[in-house]
């Protein structure tokens, strides 16, 4: 009878015990961590738009600006050196879409309508539409710091690849002089609609500089901030149709969960 009462309750005793040991990470990963290594899987929003370093004299009203839904998903390896390892490097991939849409009124804006399918480059004053969306695969690479077990930041660089992009629009209300500012006037109406589109001329590689820093709410799940600003302008250096450079700077707002 003692044998019969002893024997459950050894069995329940291994098995509380069991799922004790059982790890809340495979062997694999606690030895990458032991060597310093961290691997992240971030996902989050940009806030931004691509924009020319100082507002042009051509826009003399902005109506409205929407940002628009910009995702952004990441995953992350980070070593960090030394014993206390504060110190670390970090390389990414990134799969992320940049956009905007802004509605202005401008005046002798450069740019080229489709007027009855065909093109008509020249000076346009009234108002008009612009969208801009691209998607890109990033890699980025920063120098991270330890400041504290929860709070961390970063500096460095990146590299974007373009794998689709949109820059469209369209102009009402207003009139463009084709070809040079004293050209032949074309007038629309606010009714009226010239669409453009320069969807051929997006750049397909960027590059630029990321800051950021993280904060680490729980074990494994961390709040991230990070604003890029891309040194490239939008469109290729030999696309001359809009004058201004428009350069990508956008903030990313997103959580992250480390392994």
């Amino acid at each position: 009878m003692l044998l019969s009462v002893f024997v459950p309750f050894n069995a329940a005793a291994q098995d509380d015990n069991a799922e004790q040991k059982v790890p809340d990470r495979d062997s694999n990963l606690e030895f990458m961590t032991s060597k310093g290594w961290e691997w992240e899987l971030n996902a989050g929003l940009n806030i931004g738009g691509a924009a020319p370093l100082g507002m042009p004299r051509e826009v003399r009203k902005i109506h409205s600006y929407n940002p628009l839904f910009n995702g952004a998903v990441e995953g992350k390896a980070t070593k960090w050196w030394g014993r206390d390892r504060r110190w670390g490097t970090s390389i990414g991939l990134k799969f992320e879409n940049k956009a905007m849409n802004v509605n202005a009124d401008v005046k002798n804006y450069h740019t080229e309508i489709i007027r009855e399918g065909d093109r008509v480059s020249g000076y346009w004053t009234g108002f008009v539409n612009i969208h801009y969306s691209s998607t890109f695969l990033t890699i980025p690479l920063t120098v991270d710091y330890r400041i504290s077990p929860r709070w961390k930041v970063r500096a460095g660089g990146f590299v974007s690849f373009l794998t689709d992009g949109e820059f469209s629009g369209y102009v009402k209300d207003g009139y463009l002089r084709s070809g040079v500012p004293t050209g032949e006037k074309i007038v629309y109406s606010a009714n009226q609609r010239a669409a453009y589109e320069f969807n051929d001329d997006l750049r397909d590689v960027h590059w630029g500089v990321q800051v950021g820093g993280s904060w680490r709410a729980y074990r494994h799940f961390s709040l991230n901030a990070d604003l890029t600003y891309s040194f490239n302008n939008i469109f290729n250096s030999g696309f001359t149709t809009v004058r201004n450079t428009l350069h990508p700077l956008y903030l990313n707002l997103g959580f992250g969960y480390s392994f």
